[in-house]
């Protein structure tokens, strides 16, 4: 908390990041409120099940801490596929994965994805390919969108959720449009601001209201 005052009184832009999870998904309002006590954006990131589906949020548990998360923040930015569909930003080109995005794991395998779970690319076909990286299979998989979401406003989702869940043809397990669901969510959008990783992962920025 100390150091966190710190940059936001010497004016270094500070974000606090916090993980929704079934644990607290009520409560990321509460947590914008607290960071904005310290001149800082909030930072939500949707658990991944990369190890245990633990904390993984049920469809109902999604929607509800979006809901909340924005009944008390403003909208800075959002790249989370399926909620851009539902509050209908226009300008939103879909998930970076797959197109912009290369991640290398510790162990040297390259990666469209944070959690991507399987990839044949390494250290060495990056350096080999370069830009070209993004024609390879794992890249190619990750930026097409599920034949279940033809057409769907989400763009496919998130195409870690799905290669996780095992099934790349399967919608978006958050997506209400796949379940033939109109959701509304009241939101308010903040002054918009060029923020480091915005469009390289699932991630949504807010400040309190």
């Amino acid at each position: 908390m100390e150091s966190a005052l710190r940059c936001t009184s010497l004016g270094v832009p500070t974000t606090i990041t916090a993980v929704m999870m079934n644990t607290n998904y009520t409560r990321m309002g509460e947590l914008a409120t607290v960071a904005a006590g310290l001149g800082a954006d909030l930072r939500v990131n949707v658990y991944q099940p990369s190890k245990t589906d633990r904390f993984t949020l049920g469809y109902e548990q999604f929607w509800t801490g979006f809901t909340t998360l924005l009944a008390s923040a403003r909208l800075v930015a959002t790249s989370e596929p399926v909620l851009a569909a539902v509050l209908e930003i226009d300008d939103f080109a879909g998930p970076a994965c797959g197109r912009s995005t290369v991640r290398v794991a510790p162990d040297g395998r390259v990666l469209p994805c944070t959690y991507w779970p399987d990839s044949t690319l390494t250290i060495d076909d990056l350096e080999a390919r370069g830009e070209g990286i993004v024609d390879t299979d794992e890249f190619v998989a990750a930026r097409r969108p599920a034949a279940a979401c033809d057409g769907c406003p989400c763009r496919g989702g998130c195409a870690g959720r799905r290669a996780i869940a095992g099934d790349l043809d399967a919608p978006d397990p958050y997506c209400p449009f796949s379940r033939g669901e109109r959701l509304h969510i009241d939101w308010e959008a903040a002054e918009s601001r060029d923020l480091p990783k915005l469009s390289s992962a699932c991630t949504t920025i807010v400040s309190a209201r």
